[in-house]
């Protein structure tokens, strides 16, 4: 398995460019599969410094419906295009902030439909700062809205229906959805894991797994039963938690029992440096840039 980091927060090496944001290429199981875009096209500019070839992806995963997992995607050259792979509920209109103090900002997909409507989305009807991406996805059978559990190639899936089974992990409480013209909480029910079945057991990646660290390998484990799970590559949300909260992330992460873990983008500086510090040479630094081949 290769695992190539073309966007993150962080950067170490001259000539790279670093966002707030998530896209990560890998190949296994005999494809190449694009793991979100960023939030702008510095993914396309650190793929070219790796020289990693963007041309004749089997896919691009979308791993939910917010502007720094998604928002390069109207950079892609459009001739190259492959697949899309979506929750049609990532093109709801999200909010995050403060609903109380009126502190809200959008943080949906950039190129998504006309303000407010679901409907609008799907029709490809006004697109913001990417004239036509929706439409030309729609035209050229690109646009694939995936299920809670779809195999897309051979021993690779896309698996949704996370839930808040851990205690530890609520759902979260700053992220809205308009929805019948008002504001109500986000469940984030557009939130989609990439599993890949290896040699070696279940790799899973998750964009920022909003709805809980732990509830993401849980997910998977009732999806799989009895199958290892052996690597973690994941933006896990932990900016700023509770020490109780980064408790219990580890430990629950030491019970999963995963060869590897990968924290990336809004895991936290904090919480990447604990987990190092409890997982040593298991646990992988992350900044773009980087290549792995495990």
């Amino acid at each position: 398995m290769k695992i190539e980091i073309l966007t993150e927060n962080t950067v170490n090496r001259r000539g790279f460019l670093a966002e707030h944001g998530l896209s990560v290429l890998i190949g296994a199981a005999g494809r190449r599969i694009l793991f979100d875009t960023g939030q702008s096209g510095v993914y396309l500019h650190n793929a070219g410094q790796m020289k990693a070839d963007l041309n004749g992806l089997d896919g691009i995963v979308l791993s939910h419906g917010h502007y720094d997992h998604t928002g390069g995607l109207p950079e892609f050259p459009p001739e190259q295009l492959p697949p899309v792979y979506v929750r049609e509920r990532a093109f709801e209109e999200k909010m995050t902030g403060n609903l109380d103090k009126g502190t809200l900002r959008e943080i949906g997909i950039p190129w998504r439909g006309g303000r407010g409507s679901e409907k609008g989305a799907a029709s490809g009807a006004g697109f913001g700062t990417a004239p036509g991406l929706l439409s030309l996805l729609r035209e050229k059978g690109l646009l694939r809205f995936t299920g809670e559990r779809e195999e897309i190639f051979p021993d690779i899936w896309t698996v949704g229906g996370i839930r808040a089974a851990v205690p530890q992990e609520p759902l979260p409480n700053a992220f809205f959805i308009r929805k019948d013209g008002r504001l109500v909480p986000d469940c984030m029910e557009d939130e989609q894991l990439l599993v890949i079945r290896t040699e070696n057991g279940l790799a899973v990646s998750a964009g920022c797994a909003q709805l809980g660290t732990l509830n993401c390998p849980e997910r998977v484990r009732q999806a799989y039963t009895g199958q290892r799970l052996w690597l973690l590559l994941a933006g896990m949300h932990l900016r700023g938690c509770t020490e109780e909260r980064l408790d219990a992330t580890v430990e629950g992460l030491r019970r999963c029992g995963f060869q590897w873990i990968l924290p990336l983008h809004c895991t936290g500086i904090e919480a990447i440096a604990r987990m190092r510090k409890e997982f040593g040479e298991k646990c992988l630094a992350g900044e773009a840039g980087r290549v792995y081949e495990l």
